[in-house]
């Protein structure tokens, strides 16, 4: 009972302190901000205080000594308008000491050029590709405390202009002495500015249209602002509100704190039977006061074969957007 009684209070202060202005479109790397991991969408991406398998890399990196074997996954995800995210990730056990590696992937596609001058396409063809790579250190400080950090590269590509950095991300992990509660928190993306370069802003000008005979076609390039990334703040708390022999409930919620929108609060939930069949839902975005294209529900399960491979799957309601939908593949070895 102390334990229930201490996760609701828990429930009850962090709404409490959720205060904030939004800055929708204020940042770089959109990408970075959608949630990777079939398990952990399902879950109503409440999932920094959950870390305990190989998508704690994403979400909170510390989680990963959590694992008991090495460890591998592939996710993907089916975005918007035949857009696709793709997610990889390895991690590696050493005693107390846990190597990781990762790849998340934005793929859009190939579009057709259009201009002002020629609306049905100019018959030239341009993709837009945006993709997060790195490394992944964690480390168990005692047995119940634990901290990780991602190093990482970024790199947004549209037609024939990039703009790259490197970021950080951290995260501490946390066995409370009450039986069955964890804490998390992590933070996201703390790094440089993107500053999209090429000659797709080349330009010819004319420094003065109302004389005749001057120079109408003087080269210029355009000036394009720096841009920060999307700054993450997670923390979070789950409690195992059932754990038998046959059967296992852990309850989860996160407050999200981002630098470009409304702080919020995402709650989950997860029933496995037997280790082995999984239902799970939750909510998302909480308190988020114009929640276009984000949604709320979020609903999936997952299947166990043989202790060595897990199957997941996520449904995501996006809104006025509609739904997306995530599989992911996981092995121990």
């Amino acid at each position: 009972m102390k334990q229930i009684f201490v996760f609701i209070i828990l429930l009850l202060l962090v709404p409490a302190a959720l205060v904030a202005q939004s800055q929708v479109g204020t940042t770089a790397s959109a990408f970075l901000e959608i949630p990777a991991g079939a398990r952990s969408m399902a879950m109503g991406e409440a999932y920094v205080s959950v870390a305990d398998d190989i998508m704690s890399i994403y979400w909170n990196p510390a989680g990963i000594t959590n694992i008991e074997s090495n460890e591998a996954t592939f996710q993907n995800t089916d975005w918007f308008i035949d857009t696709k995210l793709y997610y990889a990730a390895s991690a590696f056990r050493f005693k107390d000491t846990y190597l990781g590696a990762f790849v998340y992937m934005f793929d859009g596609g190939e579009m057709d050029v259009r201009t002002v001058t020629f609306p049905d396409g100019t018959g030239e063809r341009f993709s837009v590709h945006d993709i997060s790579l790195g490394l992944t250190f964690a480390q168990r400080l005692t047995p119940s405390l634990s901290v990780g950090g991602n190093a990482k590269f970024i790199q947004n590509r549209i037609w024939r202009m990039s703009a790259s950095t490197f970021a950080l991300d951290l995260g501490f992990h946390y066995r409370t002495p009450l039986d069955g509660m964890k804490l998390g928190f992590s933070i996201s993306n703390f790094g440089g500015e993107m500053k999209m370069e090429g000659d797709n802003t080349f330009s010819l000008v004319d420094l003065d249209p109302q004389s005749a005979g001057n120079n109408d076609g003087i080269p210029a390039n355009l000036l394009l602002n720096s841009w920060d990334l999307p700054l993450i703040f997670r923390l979070g708390v789950n409690y195992e509100v059932l754990k038998t022999i046959h059967n296992r409930i852990i309850v989860a919620v996160d407050a999200v704190y981002p630098n470009n929108n409304d702080n919020h609060i995402n709650l989950g939930a997860e029933y496995g039977f037997r280790n082995t069949f999984f239902l799970r839902g939750g909510y998302s975005n909480l308190f988020v006061q114009d929640n276009y294209g984000q949604g709320n529900l979020r609903l999936g399960g997952g299947i166990g074969i043989s202790n060595r491979i897990n199957v997941d799957y996520a449904f995501s309601e996006r809104g006025e957007l509609g739904s997306v939908n995530s599989i992911g593949i996981s092995l121990k070895f």
